[in-house]
């Protein structure tokens, strides 16, 4: 939808400038009618490098605050289409601004919240779209949209603590390649070069050390291309419903990292299922929302998928989970509780508390565990550089003092 540059008039007498989105020009009369000026003139504005509407221009954060004012805003019993003005004039992101606009005109052409909303496939997330659906069928809009900014809010921080505590492996692995690099391709053939000129014959752990060196320095655009080459057959594979499935199987089984990425899916199926139901939505809706990239692992996704291929089968929630496999008994059965008793939301927010501790637990071990495995690494790379270049030395001394 354009939008219009106009200079109007109110009744005053007072001039004012401004930009509104309108279908055309006769609705940008009628728009600034409603709020009590009268058009001078208007045309439309053609932004030359306006941002394109996707999930790269919009963060998350972004939404959050989105949901969270408008939450507010509708609790306090203001109208829904001035809470979007002001939405709009709060929000420091542009892109925001232009989709809560046209949002907003989307309500004013007769459309829902939601199908205003559905435009922006790319900026509101599936599960936020259904939720929302929800919420306006229900007349629960206000609080769907709150447990909406409190679970992005979730999601937010638990991307933040996995993110904070990789910088430092990260780094750690960055600064052991570069010094490997230095060393064995730059100082140890220094070395070895004066060594040999000397008449000193190197060790076997010198010359196999060098060796790898020149066949790295020899190799290298050939070891890189294969390296790059299997990277890109693996993405590729990962791109098949079967390659990804194997894939994200195999992860799960890797000692320490297998734990941290277990414990997020098992928190985000948790969440996810709580806000879900907890919004009205039926099992149907809850499994296909979740079976469609909601856990951020296709395995367990696709255990998701045949769970429910159970309960159309007249299987309850916990057994079907527990017969499909992939999940852990300490959910299987709060799930089970939860049926019985019949506070099945309640039972998955605990697991998703629960799993959230956990997320913290196992990422703070696996950083704890790279400390040590650093150490190792490091000594080991090492001892074999400074034996390589020691060695030889020896040799210079005995040589030097048997001269003497």
């Amino acid at each position: 939808m354009p939008r219009y540059l106009y200079k109007a008039v109110n009744e005053s007498g007072d001039i004012f400038k401004g930009s509104i989105t309108a279908f055309d020009e006769r609705d940008v009369e009628l728009r600034l009618q409603g709020k009590g000026l009268t058009l001078i003139s208007g045309r439309e504005h053609r932004e030359k490098h306006l941002p394109v509407l996707g999930l790269n221009t919009v963060k998350p954060r972004m939404v959050m605050e989105f949901y969270h004012r408008l939450a507010q805003s509708l609790n306090l019993g203001l109208p829904i289409m001035s809470s979007l003005d002001d939405d709009s004039m709060l929000m420091p992101s542009r892109a925001m601004k232009k989709i809560i606009q046209e949002t907003r005109v989307g309500l004013e052409s007769g459309k829902t919240f939601y199908e205003s909303m559905s435009r922006f496939p790319k900026v509101f997330e599936r599960l936020d779209l259904s939720i929302i659906r929800m919420g306006e069928e229900t007349g629960k809009l206000p609080k769907c949209l709150s447990d909406l900014a409190a679970f992005l809010e979730w999601k937010e921080e638990t991307r933040s603590a996995i993110r904070r505590a990789t910088i430092y492996p990260l780094f750690t692995l960055l600064v052991i390649i570069a010094v490997i690099g230095v060393w064995v391709g730059y100082v140890l053939p220094q070395m070895s070069s004066v060594l040999t000129e000397m008449g000193i014959s190197l060790p076997e752990i010198t010359r196999l050390i060098l060796s790898v060196s020149v066949f790295l320095q020899n190799n290298w655009a050939e070891i890189l291309g294969a390296l790059i080459l299997v990277i890109i057959l693996l993405l590729v594979f990962r791109k098949t419903p079967r390659g990804a499935v194997l894939i994200h199987e195999y992860l799960l089984k890797v000692p320490v990292i297998g734990e941290v990425l277990a414990n997020v899916a098992y928190a985000r199926l948790s969440h996810h299922f709580a806000t879900m139901q907890d919004a009205g939505m039926n099992i149907k809706s809850i499994f296909d929302i979740l079976q469609d990239n909601a856990l951020g692992n296709r395995y367990l996704e696709d255990r998701i998928r045949l769970a429910y291929g159970l309960i159309q089968q007249g299987q309850p929630i916990a057994d079907s989970f527990h017969n499909t496999g992939g999940f852990p008994s300490l959910l299987v059965g709060a799930i089970k509780n939860g049926e019985k008793t019949g506070t099945l939301v309640d039972s998955f927010n605990r697991l998703g508390d629960y799993y959230d501790r956990e997320v913290k637990r196992s990422v703070q071990a696996l950083v704890n565990s790279f400390e040590p495995l650093t150490i190792i690494i490091l000594g080991g790379v090492f001892g074999l550089i400074v034996l390589s270049i020691l060695l030889p030395l020896y040799d210079v001394i005995g040589q030097i003092s048997s001269v003497y």
